[in-house]
C-alpha cells in the first residue's frame, strides 16, 4: 500500500476518535453532531483528483463572468476592478492592482460621522496643487506666485506656513516667500532660466502637504449604524497606527500590503474572501472547499504565489509537468544541464508518456491473484 492510501486511512482512523475529542471538550447535542458532520463532509476518497476538481470548479464559473469590470463601492463611486480581471489579479497574484483600496473600520468609541470625517482627512493624502486657486508665472522675475484656497485650507486645517515647511522639506532648492495667503516660489541657485523654474514649479505642486502617500481619494459612508471609510489607493500599515482606526477589521485588497503587515495566515484568509466576493458579486456561488484549496496552495511555500510559469507551476518538481505548460525548451534545456530526474509521480507527466495516471484506479498498484486449478 503506497503513502496515498496510508495517508488516507490515517485520517478515517482520526475520524473514529471524533467522538472521545468532542467529550474532552465539553461539545455535547447538536454542536458536536454539526462538527462530526462538517468533518467527514470534507474528507475525499483515495486517488480523487481534487486539484482537478478544483481548477474545474473556479475556471468555468469564471468564464461566465461580465464583462463590467468596475464597479463602483459606496456613495461616492470609487471605482474598484471586478469581475473576470480581479479573479485574474487574485489567482495571478498580481504584484500592482489596478485599483488598490481599503476598507477602513472604525473602533466603537469614534464610530460617529464626526470621527469618520476627521479620520477621512488623516488618509486623504493632499498635495500642494490641490490647494491651489491661482497660480501665475512671471517670466521676468523667474518666479511663480500662488494664491490658495482659503476654504480647502480650512477643511484641511492646514495654514499657509505648513504649506511653506512642507514644500521646503520636498524641494530643497525652492526659496518660498509667504504673504497671507500668497506663496511666492523661486529658486535658490544663481543662474537658472525659465526650464529650470518650470522643473521646480512641477516638483512644488507635487509636494505632499497632508495625508499618507498614494491614498488619493476617500469615501465616508454609513451602514446601519456604523461608518465606514473606503479609500481609492492603499497604505494598510500607516492607517493600522491611527487610534480611531479598528485593526481587527480593516483590510486591503492589495495581497502583497496584506502578506507584508499581516503575515501568510491573513493572506490565505484575504484570498478566500476576495475570491468568494468576486464570484459572489456576479451571482455566482462555489464550494468554499475549492477556493480555501487554491489559496492554500498560493501560500503554502509561506510567500505569495501565483498561478504561473514563475509561481505554483514553476515550482512542480516534474520537469515534463513544468514544460507542458510553458517555455518548454527552456525547463527541457534545464533539466537535461542539472541532471534532473522525473520520478513521473503526477497526472500530467503520465498522460505526455501515455501511462496510467496515480489518479482513481490507479493510486495503487494491485493484481488480481488467481489460483490455477
Amino acid at each position: 500500500m503506497d503513502k496515498k492510501m496510508t495517508d488516507n486511512l490515517h485520517w478515517k482512523e482520526r475520524a473514529k476518535e471524533l467522538p472521545k475529542k468532542y467529550e474532552e471538550t465539553g461539545l455535547t447535542g447538536e454542536t458536536k453532531e454539526k462538527l462530526k458532520e462538517r468533518y467527514q463532509n470534507m474528507q475525499y476518497e483515495p486517488g480523487e483528483s481534487i486539484g482537478v476538481v478544483a481548477a474545474q470548479s473556479l475556471a468555468e464559473p469564471a468564464t461566465q463572468l461580465t464583462m463590467e469590470t468596475y464597479h463602483a463601492a459606496g456613495a461616492a463611486q470609487v471605482s474598484l476592478t471586478a469581475g473576470l480581471p480581479r479573479l485574474i489579479e487574485i489567482v495571478d497574484a498580481r504584484r500592482n492592482p489596478k485599483t488598490p483600496a481599503m476598507n477602513v473600520y472604525l473602533n466603537e468609541d469614534y464610530n460617529n460621522e464626526e470621527d469618520a470625517k476627521d479620520v477621512a482627512r488623516k488618509l486623504r493624502e493632499v498635495t500642494f496643487s490641490d490647494l491651489i486657486r491661482k497660480d501665475t508665472l512671471d517670466i521676468m522675475q523667474l518666479q511663480v506666485e500662488y494664491e490658495l484656497n482659503p476654504d480647502l485650507m480650512s477643511d484641511y486645517d492646514v495654514d499657509a506656513e505648513d504649506v511653506r515647511s512642507r514644500i521646503k522639506e520636498s524641494v530643497k532648492k525652492a526659496k518660498i516667500s509667504v504673504d497671507g495667503n500668497k506663496i511666492v516660489l523661486e529658486s535658490t541657485e544663481d543662474d537658472y532660466d525659465l526650464r529650470d523654474l518650470k522643473d521646480l514649479k512641477n516638483k512644488s505642486e507635487n509636494a505632499r502637504i497632508k495625508g499618507i502617500k498614494g491614498i488619493e481619494q476617500v469615501v465616508v459612508n454609513e451602514d446601519n449604524g456604523e461608518w465606514r471609510l473606503q479609500t481609492a489607493g492603499t497604505s494598510l500599515r500607516k492607517t493600522l497606527k491611527i487610534k480611531e482606526v479598528d485593526a481587527d477589521r480593516t483590510f486591503s485588497n492589495d495581497l502583497y500590503e496584506v502578506k507584508k503587515v499581516l503575515g501568510v495566515e491573513a493572506l490565505r484568509q484575504r484570498i478566500i474572501v476576495e475570491v468568494n466576493e468576486t464570484l459572489a458579486a456576479q451571482g455566482i456561488g462555489v464550494d468554499n472547499r475549492h477556493i480555501m484549496l487554491l489559496a492554500d496552495m498560493m501560500t503554502k511555500e509561506g510567500e505569495l504565489n501565483g498561478t504561473t510559469r514563475y509561481g505554483i507551476v514553476g515550482e512542480k518538481e516534474s520537469v515534463l509537468a513544468r514544460c507542458a505548460f510553458e517555455e518548454t525548451k527552456k525547463h527541457l534545456t534545464q533539466g537535461a544541464l542539472k541532471g534532473e530526474e522525473d520520478k513521473l509521480e503526477g497526472v500530467i507527466e503520465n498522460i505526455m508518456l501515455g501511462q496510467a495516471v496515480p489518479n482513481g484506479t490507479g493510486t495503487v498498484d494491485l493484481k488480481a491473484g488467481f489460483q490455477e486449478e
